[in-house]
């Protein structure tokens, strides 16, 4: 059993196509093939691991050790923290070279999938700290700290509400706050995501981490022609909180907001299949947009889910 060392691409320029890595990443190889290795939510195969460069590990070492001669313990530990920063986001890779059918698809949710789950949890956590909030607000204990001021303003921003959180009220319902700090069913998620990206292979999806189509109107905002550009985002992962944003907060989604918390209150699942016509705002389409994103569950909901408890068992999941 022999073992490939691997470095940050901020660094040595990494793998064409592939997210950053962290300085260390250790990847298993026997006989005559590697295996197909996990780093984060990204799967490496033999060819990808051919493409590394080499004396990247020798680059790394270089520059620890470079910053801790010249500086600080503190710079290096500083150093360490932005090599850890990386590694928590990634860059769309091209899927392109997958054959079109289940390869490509398999290697589209094996990055997708754990990206929406921990979008969703992330979101989750945010709602049950505001539930808590809430039930201590019903229970008379109304005086918020200055922490509490700052994060519950945090939440109204991103619920694009006017809040004005003082030490004793927040300024607005918790019920209106509620409704935008909420989940989004995942199979909806993965068939908007293939529907506007092409499973990952679109220019906008590519090259501007953008796979739900988010367009902007401002002339340099993003990609594609003027006037009529195509987001871009830093990551897949800030690509995925603008789609959440986007549904969560905009009014053309109030719709699919209530809806939401109607079965929410009812105690009954929130299923794709009942928040996908509340979508009419994201397409000129109208029904037949509704059909693509019907058939697309229809489809892929079984790989979907056996992609999902793999990766799952894999502990690829958090």
């Amino acid at each position: 059993m022999t073992y490939l060392p691997f470095s940050a691409d901020w660094l040595t320029g990494g793998v064409r196509g592939l997210p950053r890595l962290s300085s260390w990443t250790w990847a298993r190889a026997w006989s005559r093939r590697l295996s197909p290795v996990r780093l984060g939510s990204v799967r490496l195969s033999s060819a990808h691991l051919g493409a590394v460069r080499p004396g990247s590990v020798r680059l790394v070492s270089a520059a620890l050790l470079l910053v801790m001669g010249l500086g600080s313990m503190a710079q290096a530990a500083r150093l360490d923290d932005e090599l850890l920063a990386r590694d928590k986001t990634h860059q769309m890779p091209d899927l392109r070279p997958y054959p079109a059918g289940n390869q490509r698809k398999v290697a589209f949710f094996e990055l997708m999938i754990p990206l929406v789950v921990a979008e969703n949890q992330r979101i989750a956590e945010q709602r049950d700290w505001l539930l808590a909030m809430r039930k201590r607000a019903g229970d008379g204990g109304r005086d918020y700290s200055e922490r509490e001021q700052e994060r519950l303003n945090g939440l109204c921003d991103q619920a694009n509400l006017p809040c004005d959180v003082t030490r004793e009220d927040i300024g607005v319902s918790w019920t209106r706050l509620l409704l935008r700090i909420d989940t989004l069913p995942l199979d909806m998620v993965l068939v908007q995501a293939i529907e506007e990206s092409g499973w990952g292979t679109s220019g906008h999806a590519r090259d501007a981490n953008n796979l739900f189509g988010m367009r902007c109107f401002s002339r340099g905002c993003g990609i594609g022609p003027p006037g009529r550009e195509y987001r871009r985002f830093e990551s897949l992962e800030a690509g995925i909180a603008a789609y959440f944003d986007n549904l969560n907060s905009q009014r053309s989604y109030a719709e699919l907001r209530e809806l939401r918390g109607r079965l929410r209150n009812a105690g009954q699942p929130v299923r794709a299949e009942d928040l996908i016509p509340t979508l009419s705002a994201y397409s000129t389409r109208g029904n037949a947009y509704f059909t693509t994103l019907y058939d697309l569950l229809r489809w892929n909901r079984g790989l979907m889910r056996t992609v999902r408890e793999r990766l799952a068992a894999n502990g690829a999941l958090s």
